[in-house]
């Protein structure tokens, strides 16, 4: 594994207002987006204002702030000197988003004489060129890179593991590149904080199949990022092709219109050559030469890259070497080449939010499918909601709009407590559920354990079924589910029984017990 830099300047997006004139350096101020305040400044943090608060919290103790809806374009814009800058000392550069970047950095502290003298050197020439504070750090492993930024300084290989180990679950969403993917891995971050998991090593410990088989896509990029491993670059034995298109513009290119419209027909270009051999990328280079001879190029990351993917990064790259002022800027060559690609569904860590290449082909092939054997085909699960978790889901067909597809995420009081099991059987298996007593328990109307027997033994000891006996060790509930009594009431009490490494779902109803599903 090399050693990688990672170059990051502290709440970017009202840094690059402040940059573009849009709010007084001197003024409280802060960026919103989906989620609420996206960063604040230092005058606005001193008045309470802190990232994720929302925007009436922040009027309310700062009425006199200023807040600025997020702008990509403008941050992407006013990061260009930023990266110029970083130009001068370091061959590679990879954006992960405005504000952050990666690099390979074993040459340029070669150069410089070691990675506190490059730090400080890097440091140096941004605070000349925009005038604002920048971190830099090194470590192994895209994560550790990134994290080390944050703290300025440098993380050894055999101190990746527990400085990882020691970072907060928040400590992840240094790795998402845009609001979209930051908002995906909130969601399962609030889930492993509800199961009781508060730092990366907890996380590292659940293992690579439990994090893939609960949050799929999601849970490889978690996991590769708490493994130390490189998300951002793939490894691959075997060679793969790389794919460019190139155009020379006569008259050259002087507006960000024009190079939109010239973006938008390379990247269908590039798109479609790729997605014709089946192939996922990857790594955008863009390669503009200017009309004085110079010749200027940026990395962006992508995974897959989808048509609007490329034409963003584009328009925001030329949008802001055609702003740049000087003699001679007008575009006259383009080029863009996509590299790093793997066959679309290896992939295994996509950095990107969105819809990857491989999930554009199994669209096209699930389609394909249902035009040959019928819409009804091609079944996909969808959520309705329910206190019960096997009437959670409903199936329907391929590009079918769900019913009540808003009920899903309605509040539900009085539903068995998430997560819901990994299996639910498609009919509950009949069971006994045995106390310390060997008599079956029941429940009564109050919802209390009990023998009927009148045994004092009221906690569950045996669960016996079909596939074998399971010592119980711990339990949880029970909880009573009472709902429809008009139409098909249903009168049950839920209980949580744990194992031999097994947890079940089971309740009552009618006196006779039954096994709904279980979480391994």
């Amino acid at each position: 594994m090399k050693l990688s830099g990672s170059v990051w300047i502290p709440d970017w997006p009202v840094t690059a207002a402040e940059i573009a004139g849009d709010v007084d350096s001197a003024t409280p101020a802060a960026v919103y987006g989906k989620r609420g305040i996206l960063s604040a400044n230092s005058w606005a943090r001193r008045e309470g204002i802190t990232e994720g608060m929302r925007q009436r919290s922040a009027h309310s103790l700062s009425p006199h702030a200023l807040l600025l809806p997020a702008d990509p374009e403008r941050e992407s814009l006013r990061f260009e000197p930023v990266l110029r800058a970083l130009d001068r000392h370091i061959a590679n550069v990879t954006v992960v988003s405005s504000g952050s970047v990666l690099f390979t950095a074993a040459g340029a502290i070669k150069a410089a004489g070691s990675a506190e003298l490059l730090g400080e050197e890097i440091i140096g020439e941004i605070n000349d060129v925009a005038g604002c504070e920048a971190l830099v750090g090194f470590g192994y492993g895209t994560l550790a890179t990134l994290l080390a930024a944050r703290d300025n300084s440098v993380v050894s290989l055999a101190e990746t593991d527990s400085f990882i180990g020691r970072e907060p679950l928040s400590s992840l969403l240094v790795a998402a590149p845009s609001e979209d993917s930051r908002e995906d891995l909130m969601e399962c971050l609030n889930l492993l904080e509800r199961l009781g998991l508060r730092r990366l090593g907890e996380v590292r410990q659940l293992g690579r199949t439990a994090l893939t088989t609960r949050f799929g896509k999601i849970g490889q990029l978690i996991w590769a990022l708490v493994d130390g491993d490189d998300v951002h670059v793939a490894h691959r034995q075997e060679a793969t092709p790389e794919f460019s298109v190139t155009r020379t513009f006569e008259p050259p290119l002087e507006t960000t219109e024009q190079t939109v419209f010239a973006a938008k027909i390379l990247a269908d270009e590039l798109g479609e050559e790729i997605v014709s051999r089946s192939l996922a990328g990857g790594r955008l280079l863009i390669t503009a030469s200017l009309m004085n001879g110079n010749e200027l190029e940026r990395a962006w990351l992508l995974d897959g890259g989808s048509v609007k993917d490329v034409v963003d990064r584009v328009r925001w790259q030329l949008g802001s070497w055609l702003s740049s002022g000087e003699d001679g800027s007008s575009i006259v060559r383009l080029s863009l080449k996509m590299s790093d690609l793997l066959p679309a569904g290896y992939r295994p860590q996509p950095l990107w939010g969105g819809q990857s290449v491989s999930e554009h082909q199994a669209t096209k092939a699930a389609l394909r499918l249902q035009s040959l054997l019928g819409e009804e085909s091609i079944a996909v699960p969808y959520r309705v909601g329910s206190r019960i978790p096997s009437e959670r889901y409903r199936t329907r067909a391929w590009n079918e709009a769900p019913d009540h597809e808003d009920q899903g995420e309605l509040p539900w009081p009085g539903s068995i407590p998430e997560p819901p099991p990994c299996l639910l059987h498609t009919e509950p298996i009949a069971v006994n559920l045995l106390g310390a007593c060997g008599h079956q328990l029941q429940v009564s109307g109050e919802g209390e354990l009990g023998c009927p027997q009148g045994c004092a033994a009221q906690q569950p000891s045996l669960l016996r079924g079909r596939g074998g006996d399971i010592a119980i060790t711990r339990f949880a509930g029970p909880w009573i589910i009472e709902q429809r009594w008009w139409d098909h009431p249903v009168r049950r009490a839920y209980l949580q029984v744990a194992g031999a490494g097994i947890g079940v779902l089971v309740y009552i109803e009618n006196n006779e017990w039954k096994e709904e599903g279980r979480y391994v």
